[in-house]
Order: C-alpha cells, then sequence, then structure tokens
C-alpha cells in the first residue's frame, strides 16, 4: 500500500470513529497532557497504527515505541512521517511481557488501548512497573470505547478483541506495589497516572 493510500485509510477511520462520537485525536492529546510527559525518555507499549507516537515526535521527545505486529509498526512509520520530527523516536518490534531494558531506564512508560490485547495484562504490567523511573501511564477504552471499537470492527468485516482482565484490576495491582495512582475520565478511555512512592 502507497504512502498515500495509508494515510487515506487512517484519515477515513478517524472520521468513522468521530461520527460514533470517539474523536481519537483529541483523546490522544488529553492522555498525553494528563501524562505530564513534558522531557525525559519515554518507552510507548503498544504503537498500533502510531496516533499517540506522533505526538510524542511533535513534542520533540526521545522515545522508544514497541509493538509486536509488524503491519501496525509499518503504518506507524508512515503516519510518523507527517510529523516531520520524527527522528528521535524509535520503533521497534518486541514483546511487552519481556523487555530488554534495564530496570528504571525510562522516566516514562505509556501505553494506550494496548491492555484490551494483552494476553497476559499481568506480566506486561510488571515489566512496565519494572523499567519506569518516574511516571506510568495506562489508559484504555471504557464500556463506551469498546462498543464504538467493535462497530468500527464490525464495519470491517472484522472482530475486535475482548479484555483478559479489567481495567480496575491493573489499577489494583499498581496500588498493592507501591505506586500512587490518579484516575481519570474521558469520553471513550479510563486514565491511570501511577507514580512511585519514592523514586
Amino acid at each position: 500500500m502507497t504512502k498515500k493510500a495509508v494515510l487515506s485509510k487512517l484519515a477515513t477511520r478517524i472520521g468513522q470513529f468521530k461520527r460514533y462520537g470517539y474523536d481519537l485525536p483529541a483523546s490522544r492529546k488529553y492522555i498525553l497532557e494528563k501524562s505530564g510527559i513534558r522531557n525525559g525518555t519515554v518507552l510507548e507499549i503498544g504503537t498500533g497504527k502510531g496516533h499517540l507516537t506522533k505526538l510524542l515526535a511533535k513534542k520533540n521527545l526521545r522515545a522508544i515505541s514497541i509493538d509486536l505486529d509488524p503491519e501496525a509498526l509499518a503504518t506507524a512509520k508512515i503516519h510518523l512521517s507527517t510529523a516531520k520530527a520524527g527522528r528521535r523516536i524509535l520503533l521497534r518490534k518486541m514483546n511487552a511481557e519481556k523487555l530488554p531494558f534495564r530496570t528504571r531506564s525510562f522516566d516514562h512508560v505509556i501505553s494506550v488501548d494496548f491492555f484490551h490485547h494483552a494476553k497476559n495484562p499481568l506480566r506486561c504490567l510488571r515489566e512496565m512497573m519494572r523499567v519506569a523511573r518516574k511516571i506510568l501511564t495506562l489508559a484504555d477504552l471504557n464500556r463506551k470505547g469498546m462498543k464504538i471499537m467493535d462497530l468500527v470492527h464490525r464495519s470491517e468485516g472484522k472482530k475486535h478483541a475482548t479484555p483478559a482482565i479489567p481495567l480496575s484490576t491493573l489499577r489494583k495491582y499498581l496500588l498493592k506495589n507501591g505506586f500512587i495512582v490518579k484516575s481519570y475520565r474521558h469520553t471513550c478511555h479510563q486514565i491511570f497516572i501511577a507514580q512511585r512512592r519514592s523514586l
């Protein structure tokens, strides 16, 4: 697929989400704002089509973004090229269940719409907690968001992933393991901003 075709498909999908009540770009901006990421090193778990990755690039942040799906990474690379600021962003094919990074090697770790795809969400969360030095941001679809995502996937002849565990379990796990967690809601998302009690 050509670059033009990929970008056209992305724009069409964003428009479809918006018609159902999910403003994807506004949602990503809100999540990034709440995360408090202004500088430092960033690890993004679950690149997807690169919506958040593009925002990180526009802020000229130094980041690594990982995903297991090579097709998603290829789309994200094209999406990222439109930011004209992607030289500090590295895209990597990687499994979030076993991250090859040193403990507390990133100032910020963030994931958006990743956990409902994860086969072993707590294993992924443990790894994210391990490599995060300061802040861990988890955002995933709430009931409204899941319903909209299901509608869009069905219109494409696909079936959308369902979460292995509820989001509340992730919050409880963070609290149990020494993190202070602030919760926020956006139109289609539940957001947890977790900070270590001691750095």
